[in-house]
């Protein structure tokens, strides 16, 4: 059946004169390698790019933690220009690779810079868990049960990038899969030199198998003096403490 499938797929690379499969997901027409190119579902995310459309400039710089296969690396390239720039990070070769594609097909390689590091507190090499599923999103540095191999990829926190490249950062996208507390320590500096929106995905379960826990992550959003807020309500401690599956917030500066 792959042999098939493989064979169908490369017929519709051949259709398509290598210029990839044409998606509309989430109101952005995005095109992606025909063998991936139904990963999405058309209504993924509306919140997320809603958050995009509304606070994504031309000329700004976007930090994408957690790259996966570029879907908002490139609606945020198109939005930001040929003046702005963004920064892409995915560990999982495989992964990675299809990044880079789907970034050269839709033709923002000018502005999106593809990094092999993982984000996290601080600089240096570390273990990335795969699932061993082609293009998971569940790749992390925290082992879970869904962990089946192990990967050494160079590590780096944002403050430390953002210092190596004398960047000025507007917004970032923090998808990580339970280092979310990590990669926020390792901002410090970021957040408070240039008050950048954010988008952040938590994942209550993989927060607790690294051995941290929301409220961690609450009271350092509140050091940062950031405002939390939820399908447009701002929340409060004991909500965003009791979660415990997936969810997604936007993050202003006061």
């Amino acid at each position: 059946m792959s042999l098939i499938k493989n064979m169908v797929y490369q017929t519709l690379d051949a259709v398509t004169l290598g210029k990839g499969v044409k998606r509309s997901i989430g109101g952005e027409t995005i095109r992606f390698p025909a063998k991936f190119s139904r990963y999405y579902e058309s209504d993924y995310e509306p919140e997320t790019f809603a958050f995009f459309r509304k606070n994504i400039k031309p000329g700004m710089t976007v930090l994408d933690i957690g790259g996966h296969m570029g879907l908002f690396a490139v609606m945020i390239a198109k939005m930001v220009g040929e003046g702005g720039r963004v920064f892409s990070f995915e560990p999982t070769p495989f992964t990675r690779s299809v990044l880079e594609k789907v970034v050269g097909l839709n033709e923002v390689s000018d502005v999106v810079e593809v990094r092999g590091e993982a984000v996290s507190s601080k600089s240096g090499t570390a273990v990335f868990y795969d699932t061993g599923t082609e293009v998971s999103n569940a790749n992390s540095l925290v082992k879970t049960g869904l962990s089946k191999g192990e990967i050494k990829v160079p590590m780096i926190s944002v403050d430390a990038f953002v210092r190596e490249k004398n960047l000025t950062v507007d917004c970032l996208k923090i998808d990580v899969e339970g280092v979310e507390l990590d990669v926020l320590s390792g901002a410090k500096e970021t957040f408070e030199k240039f008050r950048p929106v954010a988008r952040l995905g938590l994942h209550p379960p993989f927060i607790e198998q690294n051995g941290q826990t929301l409220e961690e992550i609450w009271n350092l959003l509140q050091s940062y003096d950031l405002e939390i807020v939820f399908e447009n309500r701002q929340v409060e401690k004991d909500w965003f403490c009791e979660r415990e599956e997936l969810f997604d917030v936007s993050l202003f500066p006061r």
